[in-house]
C-alpha cells in the first residue's frame, strides 16, 4: 500500500490553516478557500508558482463576470424566472471559458468557472452582489496563497532535473 505523500499532508495542512484565518477574519466562507488551497497545492514548488498564478488570474477573471451577471440576474424580468436565470449563467459560461482562450490562460479556465459559479449560484439574495462577489474573490486569494506559502515552507520539493 502507498504511504501518505507530502503533498496530501501539505493539502491538510492548508486546509487547517485557511479555517484558522477564518478565525480570526470573521467574515467570508472558509469553504472556499479550503478548495481554492486542495486545487493549488502542487508536488513541486515551481509548480505550485504556476498554479497560483494561474488560479489568481482565473479567481479576478472570474469574480469581475460574476459580479456583472449577478447584477443582471437580480434585474426584475430575470429575478422572477428561475429557468431563464439558469439559462442565463449556462450561456455565460461560454464567453468566460473562450476569454481565458484569448489570453492564452486555458490551465486557468477551471478556476475562473468555479468562481464565476460560486458567485452567480452560491450569492446570499440579502446579501450586496458587490460584497458577496469581493469576499468570493478574497476566499480564493486566501486559499492560493495559503496553499502556495505551505508547499514553498514545508518541506519544499523540487522536481527531479529531467522535467
Amino acid at each position: 500500500m502507498p504511504k501518505v505523500g507530502l503533498r496530501i499532508l501539505k493539502s491538510a495542512l492548508a486546509v487547517f490553516l485557511c479555517f484558522v484565518v477564518y478565525l480570526v477574519r470573521q467574515d467570508g466562507m472558509p469553504f472556499y478557500s479550503a478548495i481554492a488551497a486542495v486545487l493549488c497545492m502542487q508536488p513541486y514548488v515551481r509548480h505550485s508558482f504556476a498554479a497560483a498564478l494561474n488560479r489568481t488570474v482565473g479567481t479576478l477573471i472570474g469574480g469581475a463576470y460574476g459580479l456583472l451577471i449577478l447584477l443582471l440576474l437580480r434585474l426584475g424580468p430575470v429575478a422572477d424566472r428561475p429557468l431563464l436565470g439558469y439559462g442565463i449563467i449556462s450561456a455565460a459560461i461560454i464567453p468566460l471559458m473562450y476569454l481565458t482562450v484569448l489570453i492564452k490562460k486555458t490551465p486557468a479556465t477551471y478556476i475562473t468557472c468555479v468562481v464565476f459559479l460560486s458567485v452567480v449560484v452560491s450569492h446570499g439574495m440579502d446579501t450586496t452582489p458587490y460584497w458577496f462577489a469581493l469576499n468570493r474573490v478574497i476566499d480564493t486569494l486566501i486559499g492560493i496563497f495559503i496553499s502556495l506559502l505551505v508547499n514553498t515552507l514545508v518541506f519544499p520539493q523540487k522536481p527531479p532535473p529531467a522535467e
